[in-house]
């Protein structure tokens, strides 16, 4: 029992440390992107995931695939959901 408890454990640390891993991609991106000529203006302006996707992908240094993109995303509002809650 103890072994499947380890895997399990391994599988939650592994799940963490993937959203921890996208949320820090998607913060640095967005910095860089905001400093970019053109870029931050238009991502201000943007309605949807996919078009911030498709403004971030103009940038020779963004290579997330948009699932990765979304996973990044997503943990990010999760972890602002938990810091205005505590």
């Amino acid at each position: 029992m103890s072994e499947m408890h380890d895997i399990h454990d391994n599988d939650e640390a592994q799940e963490v440390s993937e959203e921890q891993r996208a949320i820090d991609q998607i913060t640095h991106i967005l910095l860089h992107a905001l400093t970019e000529d053109g870029i931050g203006e238009q991502l201000e302006h943007a309605k949807s995931q996919q078009e911030v996707y498709k403004l971030l992908q103009t940038l020779p240094y963004f290579k997330l695939t948009f699932e990765e993109f979304q996973l990044g995303i997503q943990a990010l509002r999760q972890q602002q959901e938990e810091i205005h809650q505590g």
